[in-house]
């Protein structure tokens, strides 16, 4: 079901001339490698940055270490800043972030496990506009909510191509 939506997405990019670019930290590789099962999938996906530690945040996509120490990892500023910073990396047209509590360990009372935050980045002529989501998806294990995760942004992007 979801390859088919991939597919799809696909088709709208290469129809509009546009490239998708991810930020994974919870769902380590997760989205990418969903996109990477497509054949012809480098016609349109450009790059994915793992970085599943606060330390990778900061030296392969340059979140400022102050953003991660004020907000944490899980949160509204450092998603959009993971994905403001893939969109200076990388000069994609669209840009996603992904960082949340997948579980068991890592909750705290702002963020039970299943609380993720996503960025997506649309650029329309020359100007990136950005939409933050906060899901609370239910506990229901870790590679649930990796997944749940990754079928968020999936239709989220089918739906800003829409």
């Amino acid at each position: 079901m979801y390859l088919k939506k991939i597919k799809s997405i696909k088709k709208l990019c290469n129809d509009k001339g546009l490239n998708i670019s991810f930020a994974e930290s919870c769902t380590g590789g997760l989205l990418s490698s969903m996109f990477t099962k497509i054949p012809g999938s480098s016609e349109f996906f450009d790059s994915s940055y793992i970085v599943y530690s606060n330390k990778s945040k900061v030296n392969a996509l340059n979140v400022p270490s102050k953003i991660l120490k004020k907000y944490g990892a899980v949160s509204k500023e450092t998603s959009l800043q993971m994905a403001k910073s893939l969109s200076k990396k990388t000069n994609t047209n669209i840009v996603l972030s992904i960082t949340g509590v997948a579980g068991p360990d890592g909750a705290t009372k702002k963020n039970p496990v299943g609380a993720v935050f996503f960025t997506i980045g649309f650029r329309n002529k020359q100007k990136m506009s950005y939409q933050t989501f906060h899901k609370k998806f239910k506990n229901t294990g870790r590679v649930s909510i990796q997944k749940k995760s990754v079928f968020f942004a999936i239709n989220k992007i089918l739906q800003i191509l829409s």
